[in-house]
């Protein structure tokens, strides 16, 4: 049996999740965005969901507030490694092979860390193999 990570479960419970979220808020507008859920390690599609524009303010304004905590100052050095983790991941999953430091640069408030500490932690992440240096200044390869 594979692990929940592999298998797209925990991707299949969200997008129902969503699913029922819109069915019980209904909203008689037209959809104006749809969110695909992708599952690891190869991003399989698992489900879309589509919501009108109020649902899609809702579920914007439910995502600030739960972010609002991340803002800088509140971040600890975990949190923010986790953040880059996921940005390393969201960037491969859209075909991205390559990373700048001014893409986790202008990732900073997300972060919510210097870009001081983002630059030392490009480097833990080139040592620990997650990021590959190329020949271009700046340039990585997401390992």
């Amino acid at each position: 049996m594979k692990p929940p990570e592999s298998d797209g479960s925990r991707a299949r419970v969200l997008a129902a999740a969503l699913r029922t979220w819109t069915t019980i808020d209904a909203d008689l507008e037209p959809p104006v965005a749809r969110i695909e859920i992708r599952y690891p390690p190869a991003w399989a599609f698992a489900a879309t969901n589509s919501l009108t524009a109020r649902q899609q303010q809702r579920l914007l304004d439910f995502l600030r507030d739960d972010l609002a905590e991340n803002r800088p100052g509140h971040s600890t050095p975990e949190r923010a490694a986790a953040v880059i983790d996921g940005l390393l991941a969201e960037l491969a999953a859209a075909g991205r092979d390559r990373i700048t430091t001014a893409d986790l640069a202008e990732a900073a408030p997300r972060i919510g860390r210097s870009r001081t500490w983002i630059a030392a932690h490009i480097t833990e992440l080139v040592d620990d193999g997650r990021l590959a240096e190329t020949r271009r200044p700046d340039t990585f390869r997401i390992a």
